[in-house]
């Protein structure tokens, strides 16, 4: 069936990205049909940086307001990948990703009996549901410490190990500084060092090598226009 032609390490993948932004909400349209809606350049900017995760090839992408507006301890869980300019943005912004390797998580085997839902259950669902999301909103919960006791997560993180951001974070510097030869040098490690492509180093070394042929161009600012990138 469907399982057979995807093959066994077919993994369903959501890509989300996250923005902070003011937004006017309300009802837009005719004495014919109204719809609720936002209305702010904010709305567009996360519409583009989600459509970025695929030129990045992450999962979650943050946009510099977001990691501004978090904690310190949740700051540094993000990776700081690209500085780029944004329609709808009236100054460049930095880009971040959380690193998450979905891959390494298990799949769950399917229940050997098939469970029926009735009223009851599904109500008790909802409830444990409920629970959970309002155990997380709490005050005294910090999610910097949900990252590290989470085993879920901890498994999904293993992978980006110091000696990777390290490395990383070496390679993008002389890419901002426009020494893009050194910043090819480090991201091509950093591209396979996890034993898997790293998009955010794949999607820089792509940017320099065409059509610079990583010689940064006259005039470079570390900058880059994200609007003529290409989802490979």
């Amino acid at each position: 069936g469907l399982q057979q032609r995807l093959g066994k390490n077919c993994r369903v993948n959501v890509c989300s990205a996250l923005h902070r932004g003011w937004a006017i909400e309300g009802a837009v349209g005719s004495e014919f049909k109204v719809d609720a809606s936002y209305l702010s350049p904010n709305v567009s900017i996360t519409e583009t940086l989600e459509r970025a995760t695929q030129i990045y090839g992450v999962s979650i992408l943050l946009s510099e307001a977001v990691v501004k507006a978090a904690s310190p301890m949740m700051a540094a869980k993000s990776r700081l990948i690209d500085r780029v300019i944004i329609t709808g943005s009236v100054t460049p912004m930095d880009l971040h990703v959380i690193d998450l390797d979905y891959m390494s998580l298990t799949v769950e085997p399917a229940p050997i009996k098939a469970l029926t839902w009735s009223s009851k259950q599904r109500f008790r669902a909802r409830q444990f549901l409920e629970s959970e999301k309002n155990m997380k909103w709490h005050d005294e919960v910090h999610m910097s410490s949900l990252f590290n006791e989470n085993s879920e997560i901890a498994l999904m993180r293993f992978r980006y190990t110091l000696e990777f951001t390290h490395v990383f974070n070496m390679g993008y510097q002389n890419y901002l500084e426009g020494e893009w030869q050194v910043a090819q040098r480090l991201l091509s490690r950093t591209r396979t060092m996890l034993g898997l492509v790293d998009g955010p180093s794949l999607a820089l070394m792509r940017f320099m090598e065409a059509p610079y042929q990583f010689q940064a161009p006259k005039g470079w600012q570390g900058v880059r226009d994200l609007g003529l990138a290409h989802v490979p």
